[in-house]
């Protein structure tokens, strides 16, 4: 009986693990947490994951930071690497200019609602002030949503509609669809990415504020479009890969252009790194061997 897609990419890891001799039980956690990073994690980066919980050990299980499949892991093989670099490479290989970027890793986007905000897995802050807030996927997606009706808590419509008050009338729409039931992604998390929107959109009121406290010119529609959305997955073409593009782009649709959201391939994104001369050829190779091997 064939894998299921997810089991089948998590077998990949597994390959891979065996080739470079790391070593890790039989539900696919590696008994040293190093040995599933190609470089240990900067200082900065390890307080974040450890903010977020992923570096936590659970009940009767270890930290989710230490499954070969971890998302957080290919978030951090990927990005961490340029923490202490120049990311003008990386910003262009994610076709967003040739701007110099801070990195952070598990970021808070506050919403405004009462509780903990929703954590952006890396966000880029470039010189000239844009916010790029990147939600990373591995093969979460592969995984079909039980139900979208219970992602969004009551709570984001007790104080009234949220996300059209911070000028996201579309979302607010999308968020009431999906409590509803009118609406369903069984494969996307659109309900994350209403709550990520709801953040970036009171982040652009903020700085808006400060700029027109400061006498600058830029207004809240100029601080809006430094503000970015960018869904970037690890593409797996079987099962629900179709589906899942089809649902991007009816979220897109959905959304319009009151955000400015995008998708892309973590495929994509290795392609641009490896074609440009100024990227660590090490990293690359390490990359390639263990999640690019098909390109």
């Amino acid at each position: 009986m064939p894998l299921s897609p997810r089991k089948d990419l998590e077998r990949q890891q597994r390959r891979w693990a065996d080739s470079a001799g790391v070593d890790y039980d039989a539900r696919g956690f590696v008994r040293e947490l190093d040995a599933n990073l190609r470089v240990p994690l900067a200082a900065s980066t390890r307080a974040a994951f450890l903010y977020g919980t992923e570096l936590t050990p659970r009940k009767n299980q270890p930290a989710r930071f230490s499954a070969l499949h971890s998302s957080a892991v290919l978030v951090a093989n990927v990005f961490d690497h340029w923490s202490a670099r120049d990311a003008v490479p990386l910003v262009a290989a994610l076709g967003l200019g040739a701007e110099r970027a801070r990195l952070a890793f598990e970021e808070p986007l506050a919403t405004g609602v009462e509780g903990d905000p929703p954590l952006s897995d890396v966000v880029l802050r470039s010189e000239s002030g844009r916010v790029v807030a990147i939600e990373s996927k591995f093969g979460e997606w592969l995984v079909r949503r039980a139900s979208n009706r219970l992602d969004l808590k009551s709570k984001y419509f007790a104080g009234g509609a949220i996300w059209r008050k911070a000028g996201l009338p579309r979302c607010q729409q999308l968020a009431e669809d999906l409590r509803a039931g009118h609406e369903r992604f069984k494969h996307l998390h659109a309900a994350q990415l209403l709550k990520h929107a709801l953040g970036l959109a009171r982040a652009t009121r903020v700085d808006a504020s400060v700029a027109s406290k400061a006498g600058n010119t830029v207004g809240e529609a100029g601080a809006c479009t430094r503000h970015e959305l960018r869904y970037l997955y690890y593409e797996w073409p079987h099962g629900p890969a179709v589906a899942h593009r089809a649902e991007l782009e009816r979220f897109a649709e959905r959304v319009g252009p009151e955000i400015r959201f995008s998708a892309s391939t973590y495929q994509d994104l290795y392609r641009a790194l490896e074609a440009d001369a100024r990227v660590d050829r090490a990293y690359l190779e390490y990359l390639r061997a263990r999640y690019f091997r098909a390109i």
